[in-house]
């Protein structure tokens, strides 16, 4: 009866840690999303195409994804009720600073209501310290202030220099060729 009752207490005892770290999964799953997505039309998140029309009606998002916008605008939800909304054609990355979630976008136009100050980090170049604010960034622009007609001018006026160096240097040796003998 002893080896009965011996066997009982550790199928017991291993039914209760299973239990237990079932019932964990979910908490420490859950740490991990800071936001949930929402649109009315498809848009990307993760890189993969989600379409509204599945009967999901929001999406987690976990540290680290990327958003980008369809057709129409995405809403963001944070868990502390603050929100963003990313403007069609738009893309932003959620991350986490410290334990601060952290709305960054790359481009296009946001628009954002803030719970608190410190509720979420939101990279808005203007008024970085608002509760609710709008703003863009540019997309397709080449990094930096360099462009392509900044490289235009510098080679014309290159050319420009090269061309009044040719110059000078005819008028000043009468316009012959100057040999060493």
């Amino acid at each position: 009866m002893r080896i009965a009752r011996s066997e009982e207490a550790v199928v017991r005892n291993f039914v209760c840690v299973w239990i237990a770290l079932l019932a964990a999964v979910p908490v420490i799953c859950a740490q991990g999303q800071v936001a949930t997505v929402t649109s009315t039309a498809p848009f990307q998140l993760r890189g993969a195409t989600v379409t509204t029309d599945q009967g999901v009606p929001s999406w987690p998002v976990m540290p680290g994804d990327t958003i980008q916008a369809g057709s129409e605008p995405v809403v963001i939800s944070f868990t502390d009720g603050s929100s963003v909304t990313l403007q069609p054609r738009s893309s932003a990355k959620i991350t986490v600073s410290g334990q601060t979630p952290a709305f960054l976008l790359e481009c296009g136009a946001a628009s954002y209501s803030l719970s608190a100050l410190s509720a979420v980090k939101v990279n808005d170049p203007a008024s970085p310290s608002k509760l609710a604010g709008a703003y863009s960034i540019a997309c397709g622009k080449p990094a930096g202030w360099w462009s392509a007609g900044h490289t235009a001018l510098v080679l014309g006026g290159a050319a420009g220099a090269a061309g009044l160096g040719f110059g000078i240097s005819s008028a000043v040796s009468g316009g012959d060729t100057v040999s060493s003998r």
